[in-house]
């Protein structure tokens, strides 16, 4: 059995203990984190990696639906299911109020032992069926920016021979004529098809980098956002240069500047910087 991470929030003592104790008769294998305010419990989430979020609703200062969303803005913790627990809000209103704001489950007090277990149990094999997708995606993304990295190599290889026979034809204009054509259309499929190709596959799997990344640095331009992109996937200058058609000296150029642009400090690298968008 898995030993899932969780973690219980209740300002009262008395009302966590019951859930930790259900918990660990039903789960021993469970790990059980506990906080008892909302701040705690955020700044938890971010140094841990928790499976689940088990939050009661009415707490001072932060409640469970801040906490949810304080979460679900943070590109590190949205991930977490969360279940809301209310001995309070109890309407039907209030459930979709908790459903709307993110929560996966909701749960009425008082608490049902055979009910907890069953709604956690549940929350931890779709957060794990999640998981699973993202990385069957990041698989196909690598497998498809492979594929365009040596498609991409190969048509500036020929791109390449094709400028090399413009000098055997040098008296046959229609010839020149025929290789500038067959150069162009190369260099409008690199520039253009390789990447959108690309874009697309990226995007089904990092959906929201490129507007989190413009809501906190809206001048970049459309060059410096498809640097960030790749430098997030951890390609080198030498893969990146192939997917832009640009030499691997302009990327290092590029990737210089944009350092400065994200006011990334010296020690701490621009790939680093990235994941957490």
């Amino acid at each position: 059995m898995q030993n899932y991470k969780i973690l219980v929030v209740d300002d009262i003592i008395e009302n966590l203990q019951i859930i930790l104790r259900f918990l660990e008769k039903s789960h021993p294998e469970y790990r059980l984190y506990q906080a008892t305010n909302g701040s705690s419990a955020v700044e938890l989430s971010e140094t841990t990696s928790f499976d689940l979020i088990i939050s009661d609703w009415d707490m001072p200062e932060i409640t469970g639906i801040d906490i949810i969303k304080a979460l679900k803005s943070n590109v590190k913790t949205r991930h977490i299911p969360i279940i809301i627990v209310t001995g309070v809000m109890l309407t039907s209103e209030d459930l979709d109020t908790a459903l709307a704001a993110g929560a996966y489950d909701y749960i009425r007090k008082p608490i049902d032992s055979v009910e907890l277990s069953a709604r956690v149990h549940s929350a931890l094999m779709f957060a794990e069926c999640h998981l699973k997708e993202i990385e069957k995606k990041n698989i196909e993304l690598a497998e498809k920016t492979l594929i365009l990295i040596k498609n991409n190599e190969f048509n500036i290889e020929m791109a390449s021979k094709l400028h090399k026979l413009l000098d055997v034809f040098d008296d046959n204009l229609e010839a020149k004529a025929l290789i500038h054509r067959i150069i162009e259309d190369i260099d409008q499929k690199i520039n253009q098809d390789s990447w959108q190709h690309f874009e697309l596959a990226f995007q089904n799997v990092h959906t929201d980098f490129s507007k989190n990344l413009l809501n906190q640095f809206p001048h970049l331009t459309l060059a410096e956002l498809k640097l960030c992109i790749l430098i997030k996937l951890g390609l080198n200058i030498k893969d990146i240069s192939s997917l832009l058609y640009q030499s691997p000296d302009s990327i290092k150029v590029a990737r210089s500047r944009l350092r400065k642009k994200l006011s990334v400090d010296n020690d701490i690298s621009v790939f680093n910087f990235l994941s957490v968008f």
